[in-house]
């Protein structure tokens, strides 16, 4: 989020830069930058205890191709099941972070590899429950609150070799 001199603020989000537009300022201030990665779609991964809520978002405009949140009204939402090794890498991380909850989002690629973006312990979910109610991502917040689990238990296993 930015917040501009005169009080009005707004969302950043993700700018495709050209290779040959960075230059030595760079290092006169923070940035993140990444490789892009072509993908097939997005997917919002909202974990609660050990509940995985998965929702696709395809992207059908320029501008949510590069970013989901610039366009909201050129996505479509559908489910989608998590690969296991993606699943116990997610439970891996969680668990390092002694997280409960948290929103994570990833790209699959064309060759249907999963790449991890970010994870938001603090992450928006109702929008996809509002999309996609099945997702009982509510019931599981619910269910977990009043079992009045506040503190990670660690998952059965994991594996954590390289996704095939």
């Amino acid at each position: 989020m930015i917040t501009h001199a005169d009080g009005t603020r707004r969302l950043l989000l993700t700018t495709p830069i050209e290779a040959s537009r960075l230059d030595d300022s760079l290092a006169l201030a923070a940035h993140q930058l990444q490789h892009t990665i072509t993908k097939a779609f997005e997917v919002r991964l909202v974990v609660v205890g050990h509940q995985m809520h998965a929702a696709r978002i395809d992207a059908h405009s320029p501008a949510s191709r590069a970013d989901f949140r610039a366009d909201y009204d050129a996505l479509t939402y559908s489910y989608t099941e998590v690969p296991e090794a993606v699943r116990s890498g997610v439970r891996a991380l969680m668990d390092h972070y002694h997280l409960v909850y948290a929103a994570l989002d990833l790209l699959v690629d064309r060759a249907g590899c999963w790449w991890l973006v970010d994870l938001n312990p603090a992450g928006q979910h109702d929008w996809l429950q509002c999309e996609l109610p099945r997702l009982t991502i509510a019931t599981s917040l619910a269910r977990t609150l009043a079992a009045g689990r506040t503190e990670p238990t660690p998952a059965a296993a994991h594996s954590c070799g390289t996704p095939a």
